[in-house]
């Protein structure tokens, strides 16, 4: 894998960049259940996927029956909304223990002509990766102009609802349990321009409480017009001034707007946010990217927040510049435990990582770990941190696509429709890039999740004013997975919040059960396990989200196990390949 990390090489890159853990008392939960190893049908290949194989993933969106096309509603008058969608959400809508998919779509804007009646679309999973259209029988074919979508258990009973972040007001859809969704007026109803939201327990009193990211006090009715030379485009975000995050409290159901006095900034032009234990003391932080305006980090004080970015090296370039940020994502990248922050970029900036130092510093790894120079002509949206091959490492797939669709004729050698990324991640940080096949789009959102039931994360991809993408894994079938689907008490029934650490061999696995990450989209929350060359786990420990915890020991690979808060593994399900 490549390492550009001399001196030297910096030097070039940054001259390119100017021109252009156990809580004591834990108790250990072994069932009878728990102990019981089913049979497990083995259907992977013997030997482990590698790069000279070729692209891991397949695209099969047409064969699943997801035909999706995203409506823009652009006619030439480039209203600045046009560029910014569209999100995606993967979650059990149905309550069959499938992931079905659910697609943001865009509407017709002031002097349209179409007679188009665009609308959200809701693909349920028929169990082997296969869709059928349930816009209609579900009831969530909102017409709005649709942004993005968050999906959490906001009402405690037992079922995932569904949040639409638009430009407009947001929606709300309460889900009976069985895949009928109803449109509630509950208090978060945001008119902004939002882009991007998470559901998350931030002040520990067990719901969930909702943060949502707004972009631009913008009104598409007085759009400026912009220029570059004698060519119309897109205006920069900086002619519009920012609208304000709102941070929403749960009290018994209905959302009440606490942004006033929680130590939530109003500056910012926000495309996209994290939710992680960054300090491990027990409580969630928010990171949020900012879009040419200082990125925010909002250290959770037990339920107000303090921000930190500037103080923690994260809130601007390498030379104290703003940015074109716009997904964010919090994980453990580097093999260390602690929760690194990866944000993608627009063109001629790199995205950017950042690798925590200690004492609540952090060090900007951006070249040195190998995702900065290949994003430096791209301009990238969503990111999905997945374990692409199974080794136990979360690798990055990165959708790419410019705003400006006659970008090609003002910016040498740039384009609209651009390829998406897939970084492969070597264990400790260092990165391979590697570039989708088949025709480029302009892409937006992506999600992850095993839609085929095998056990390895698939791939969703989004484009702006194009088809939606399926990405079939089948890396991963060269190596065990073990997937963990958490239970928590209610309210908080999905365990958003939670901490795993799995020992795995020689290595300790740390992974998040939270909302949030990549860009204006939601991903499986389950927790995947790449076992590499193992056959099992040695132990695997939780941390719920109320400081309980939880272990369990010798766990072999190739299922899903049910894991309930306080009773331990309360069922197995094996993983199987779905037919070719």
């Amino acid at each position: 894998m490549m390492h550009p990390s001399s001196r030297n090489e910096l030097i070039l890159v940054f001259t390119a960049i100017t021109l252009g853990a156990c809580s004591e008392g834990q108790r250990e939960v072994v069932s009878e259940e728990s102990r019981a190893t089913p049979a497990v049908e083995d259907t992977a290949p013997k030997e482990p996927w590698t790069p000279e194989a070729g692209f891991p993933l397949t695209e099969v969106a047409e064969a699943s029956g997801v035909d999706f096309v995203h409506f823009n509603g652009a006619e030439g008058r480039r209203y600045y909304v046009e560029t910014m969608s569209p999100g995606a959400a993967l979650f059990d809508a149905d309550g069959d223990g499938d992931l079905d998919l659910y697609l943001v779509n865009g509407a017709p804007l002031p002097g349209s002509s179409s007679e188009t009646t665009a609308r959200n679309q809701l693909f349920v999973n028929r169990g082997d990766a296969t869709f059928t259209d349930a816009t209609e029988s579900s009831g969530t074919g909102n017409t709005g102009y649709g942004i993005g979508a968050t999906v959490g258990d906001y009402d405690g009973d037992g079922d995932l609802d569904l949040y639409v972040l638009n430009y407009g007001p947001n929606v709300l859809y309460r889900n009976d349990g069985q895949g009928h969704f109803e449109r509630l007026t509950v208090g978060a109803e945001d008119p902004s321009w939002s882009i991007a939201g998470a559901f998350l327990d931030y002040d520990g009193d067990g719901d969930l409480d909702l943060y949502v990211v707004n972009y631009l006090d913008y009104d598409v009715r007085v759009e400026k017009a912009c220029t570059a030379g004698n060519l119309e485009i897109y205006c920069s975000p900086e002619r519009y001034p920012p609208a304000p995050d709102r941070l929403y409290q749960n009290r018994d159901g209905r959302f009440v707007d606490v942004s006033a006095g929680s130590g939530i900034k109003k500056n910012g032009r926000g495309m996209g946010l994290a939710v992680t234990d960054l300090d491990n003391d027990g409580d969630l932080d928010i990171y949020v990217v900012n879009d040419r305006s200082e990125n925010h980090l909002y250290r959770n004080d037990g339920g107000t927040f303090t921000e930190a970015a500037l103080e923690s090296g994260v809130g601007f370039g390498m030379r104290g510049q703003t940015e074109g940020g716009m997904g964010a994502i919090a994980v453990d990248l580097t093999g260390t435990g602690t929760m690194a922050i990866f944000h993608t970029n627009f063109q001629r900036e790199p995205n950017r990582f950042y690798v925590d130092a200690g004492d609540g510093f952090y060090d900007d790894r951006s070249f040195p770990s190998g995702l900065g120079l290949p994003s430096l002509e791209m301009v990238s949206w969503g990111i999905a941190a997945f374990d692409v091959e199974g080794d136990g490492d979360l690798d990055l797939g990165v959708a790419n696509g410019h705003v400006w669709d006659n970008a090609a004729e003002f910016i040498p050698g740039s384009s609209y429709a651009m390829p998406d990324q897939l970084f492969l991640n070597d264990g400790e940080g260092h990165f391979e890039a590697l570039e989708f096949p088949g025709t480029a789009l302009s892409s937006r959102g992506i999600a992850s999740g095993d839609l085929d039931g095998d056990g390895d994360p698939d791939l969703v991809i989004t484009s702006c004013g194009g088809r939606v993408q399926l990405w079939r894994n089948d890396a991963g079938r060269s190596r065990r997975f073990l997937v963990l689907q958490l239970q928590g008490k209610a309210p908080n029934t999905d365990a958003y919040g939670s901490r795993v650490r799995a020992t795995i061999g020689s290595r300790t696995l740390v992974r998040d059960v939270a909302d949030g990450g990549s860009y204006a989209s939601h991903s499986d929350p389950r927790v995947y396990l790449g076992l590499g060359a193992e056959d099992q786990v040695e132990r695997i420990e939780i941390r719920w989200p109320n400081g309980s915890a939880d272990s369990v020991a010798d766990t072999a690979g190739g299922q899903t196990l049910f894991w309930r808060e306080g009773e331990g593994i309360v069922s197995r399900q094996p993983l199987v390949g779905t037919a070719r």
